[in-house]
């Protein structure tokens, strides 16, 4: 994009009067490249597979089971569509022009700075809230193994551990969290073909009561609609780590005929991997039975299978993914505090210097991670439902800053560049309006369950706090930047 043509995109009321320059907003939000410009479809797809599946699939589904009951299937339905309309809107600007960066360096260009700088900073703290959730989570999982010692000092230990990896160098990223999506789908695709074989075949232990589960206590649908409302932003959880295709676009070799792949393939993973996975578990355990903390809903399946040791070594492999999550989460959470930092919608010493880490943006991450992490000693039973409602609400607020930006990101594209729009969001822009329709409906589904309130509130409360901020701090640009 040159120059002189970045100002001709319209702007949106207060937020939108500050244009930059292309080869000043080259500089901002860029990320570190995953490693070169070496990424292929396969790897790109695990990546975003890798990003999306954490403790949203593999805890947090226990509690959407028991909002929605085996219903929960219409409700993952409904997610992965919204999540593939939104990552398709994110692709589509990554594809047509892959600048390192998150989906923040399109937001600058369409929307403006202050819908950057909110934006921004919403992402890095729901980032932090969904890495403590992920800990919290890691910490459930090993207390199966090490019942005595508390949750919390666990949970805190992992956050440690990883904050502390990511002081240094982060070399063969893409190959380890690959590596990483790989085992943890194969091993939910094991675990859907298992129980598919024990409730059709009967083998290889006959339960007796074959697809009984999905209509007992209160029928496929216990709840009615309400439920599968209420389950919403549980499954938007679920389904939050999208943002890897942004910061791996500029590390993709032939980004129009890799990324619209990646895509697609990514998102029929999800479809097959979360409804298969939700109608396995509701076909061996009864809706109203399946565990909601201190367990795996996957774990809980198992034990239904003849052999004790696959139970144990499935926790194993969603440990690791979860700490592989947790490692790909505080890598890109840090690098957009640098990116921010870049922009100067942030302190400068957060900003990353050439290859090193950016170990000021890590410290400032993991302090705040620790702490959130720590209200595990204080609500030992709800922090982590707390923590993925929280992320939830302002994950959704994410991804209506997404597709907005792809709305008008479009307008500039086919206007300057329709070249490069080999890859579109279908139906433009009537999906993209829908989309957002949908968004903001999921937030309104807050008060149909409990908690979920005051993680909105939370949501409402910081999202609130940065825009009075930056009303604060945009005299002070708009001073620089006539200087």
């Amino acid at each position: 994009m040159r120059a002189g043509r970045t100002g001709q995109l319209k702007g949106m009321g207060i937020f939108t009067r500050e244009r930059a320059t292309q080869s000043h907003l080259s500089k901002r939000y860029a990320g570190k490249e995953v490693q070169g410009k070496d990424l292929r479809t396969p790897q790109l797809t695990m990546m975003t597979v890798g990003g999306i599946i954490g403790s949203g699939l593999f805890l947090a589904s226990g509690q959407a089971i028991r909002l929605a009951g085996p219903g929960v299937i219409l409700a993952y339905l409904i997610g992965a569509t919204v999540m593939a309309i939104e990552v398709t809107a994110l692709a589509e600007m990554s594809a047509a022009d892959p600048e390192k960066g998150s989906f923040l360096v399109y937001s600058r260009r369409a929307l403006g700075p202050g819908f950057t700088f909110v934006g921004g900073w919403i992402f890095w703290f729901s980032s932090v809230l969904n890495l403590a959730a992920e800990a919290t989570a890691a910490g459930i999982f090993t207390h199966v193994w090490l019942p005595h010692l508390p949750t919390w000092v666990i949970s805190t230990a992992f956050a440690l551990i990883i904050v502390g990896i990511n002081f240094l160098t982060v070399r063969g990223f893409s190959e380890v969290e690959s590596g990483m999506a790989v085992i943890k789908v194969t091993a939910i695709a094991l675990f859907i073909v298992l129980f598919a074989l024990i409730v059709f075949v009967g083998w290889p232990v006959h339960l007796g009561n074959g697809t009984a589960s999905w209509s007992s206590a209160g029928g496929f649908f216990p709840m009615g609609l309400r439920g599968v409302a209420a389950a919403m932003i549980l499954v938007m959880f679920s389904m939050a780590g999208t943002g890897v295709l942004g910061l791996a676009a500029a590390s993709v070799r032939n980004p129009e005929r890799t990324i619209g792949p990646a895509v697609h393939n990514s998102a029929a993973m999800v479809y097959f991997l979360y409804i298969g996975s939700a109608l396995a578990i509701t076909a061996v355990i009864p809706w109203n039975q399946v565990p909601t903390s201190g367990v795996s809903p996957f774990l809980a399946a198992l034990h239904k299978a003849p052999w004790p040791a696959v139970g144990q070594i499935f926790n194993g492999v969603i440990l690791l993914a979860v700490l592989s999550a947790m490692n790909a989460g505080l890598f890109a959470t840090d690098r957009v505090l640098a990116g921010l930092s870049k922009a100067k919608d942030a302190p400068h010493w957060f900003e990353e210097k050439g290859d090193s880490p950016p170990r000021a943006a890590n410290a400032a991450t993991g302090v705040l991670l620790v702490a959130v992490t720590l209200l595990t000693y204080f609500l030992p039973k709800t922090a982590f439902l707390y923590l993925v409602t929280a992320t939830g609400f302002q994950a959704l607020f994410i991804w209506v800053l997404i597709v907005l930006t792809q709305i008008y990101y479009r307008r500039h594209l086919v206007k300057e560049h329709p070249e490069r729009l080999r890859l579109k969001v279908p139906w433009h822009p009537w999906i993209s309006i829908l989309e957002i329709v949908v968004l903001v409906a999921i937030i309104a589904t807050a008060p149909l369950a409990p908690h979920q309130m005051l993680s909105l509130g939370l949501g409402v409360a910081v999202t609130a706090l940065f825009l009075i901020v930056y009303l604060f701090v945009r005299p002070r640009r708009r001073a620089e930047q006539e200087a």
